[in-house]
């Protein structure tokens, strides 16, 4: 799975449905900031968000997984299918452990700041003190 191809076939799709990144979001209940990432190839769209997108979308959630179209005749073996809902998982996987490791940088950060102003605040009271 390639997620800026995904993006690319995000935005031709969407351009000729005639819809905003907006309009888009709205339809999905996802910001526009979201689709944004998604077009861009930057984020992936969370696995729920496959087949409401694909139907928005007129695709098959295969050729989403797949970023590109495919033929009306063809069709992906049981083999091919299955390697790109396994790649899907996985770079979902991804994204939420890349979110969850941000989000503890954050609270340690947070944590260290407040003992410093914590530590700056009882040095001030015990030099007026």
């Amino acid at each position: 799975m390639d997620k800026e191809r995904t993006g690319q076939l995000i935005t031709e799709l969407r351009k000729e449905k005639g819809l905003t990144q907006k309009q888009l979001a709205d339809a999905l209940n996802v910001t526009d900031k979201a689709v944004s990432k998604w077009e861009r190839g930057l984020s992936f769209p969370d696995v729920s968000m496959l087949e409401p997108l694909s139907e928005l979308l007129g695709v098959s959630i295969m050729e989403i997984l797949a970023g590109e179209r495919q033929p009306k005749d063809g069709t992906l073996t049981r083999e091919e299918a299955q390697e790109l809902i396994n790649a899907s998982v996985e770079l979902s996987d991804k994204e939420i452990r890349h979110k969850k490791e941000r989000s503890r940088l954050i609270i340690i950060i947070l944590i260290v700041l407040a003992m410093l102003l914590i530590s700056i605040t009882l040095n001030v009271i015990s030099l007026l003190g």
